[in-house]
């Protein structure tokens, strides 16, 4: 091999380095510590606006990892989560997956939709109480009037609770290994989550059935929470939809880096931290 040759060698060796190297250190940041995203929405006013990037922070509650195996031979999206720095506290502005519970009537069931970030109201083992625009830590939101131009049905969908986006409640947020007895009423407040964790399973006006078993008590398997929106009035949250399971956390929204909108760019939103 001649000297030209070697030294081309060397030379494309290093460019590969240059170029791998780099990549790697990005893939293992993407994968394991950060995120980023764009808010499309007034719904987390004035604490976020539309067009704010923020910055994610993936090992606030642990990084969410493919399982490869599940996925590849068995078409089944499923995560495992690594151990992170803290746990999620009521307040907490976190992204996450909207829970697509409709898609287990699918052929490939995969619960994780578009992502979305709001605050965390609940979490597993609390209670969902807001009465006349008033939640239970105090804090009271303007435009109570404006309700009553939103009159769409509220989760659980029940027409005999009554409830509004204002007044809403009680409402238990499943925590993991807590056990329920399973009412009429509790199989149909809580039926999303009985076929996430059991898609097999079949439910009829009542009974919960699994492997021709009727469940008349059931333990949840997963963690929950309960999702509200600053813009109390004009968020699309858990109050529609009902709850997040734990497998759709994303990560912690950490750092608004820039933003831009109809105004132009904010320059007093450069790395404004998220509370």
């Amino acid at each position: 091999m001649t000297p030209k040759v070697q030294s081309w060698l060397k030379s494309f060796r290093n460019g590969i380095f240059t170029i791998l190297i780099p990549l790697f250190i990005a893939i293992i940041l993407r994968v394991f510590f950060i995120e980023i995203y764009k808010i499309p929405s007034s719904s987390m006013e004035p604490a976020l606006l539309p067009g704010d990037i923020i910055l994610v922070s993936k090992m606030s509650y642990g990084a969410r990892l493919l399982n490869p195996i599940k996925f590849f031979l068995k078409k089944k999206v499923e995560y495992v989560r690594t151990i992170g720095w803290n746990h999620i506290k009521k307040g907490d502005e976190f992204v996450f997956n909207h829970p697509d519970y409709n898609s287990f009537s699918d052929s490939f069931p995969n619960i994780y939709g578009t992502c979305l970030v709001k605050r965390c109201f609940a979490l597993p083992g609390d209670s969902v109480i807001i009465k006349n625009g008033e939640i239970i830590n105090g804090k009271t939101f303007e435009g109570r009037m404006v309700e009553a131009k939103h009159k769409k049905k509220v989760f659980p969908y029940d027409s005999t609770l009554n409830w509004s986006v204002g007044d809403y409640g009680p409402l238990y947020v499943p925590a993991k290994g807590h056990t329920m007895n399973l009412t009429k009423h509790t199989v149909f407040w809580y039926k999303d989550i009985l076929r996430y964790e059991n898609p097999n399973s079949r439910i009829k006006d009542s009974p919960l059935v699994i492997d021709d078993k009727t469940i008349l008590h059931y333990t949840f398997k997963h963690n929950y929470y309960f999702m509200l929106g600053d813009n109390f009035y004009n968020s699309n949250d858990s109050r529609y939809w009902g709850f997040v399971p734990d497998e759709n956390i994303v990560g912690k929204a950490v750092i608004i880096l820039f933003s831009y909108g109809e105004e132009g760019f904010r320059w007093n939103r450069i790395l404004k931290i998220i509370h």
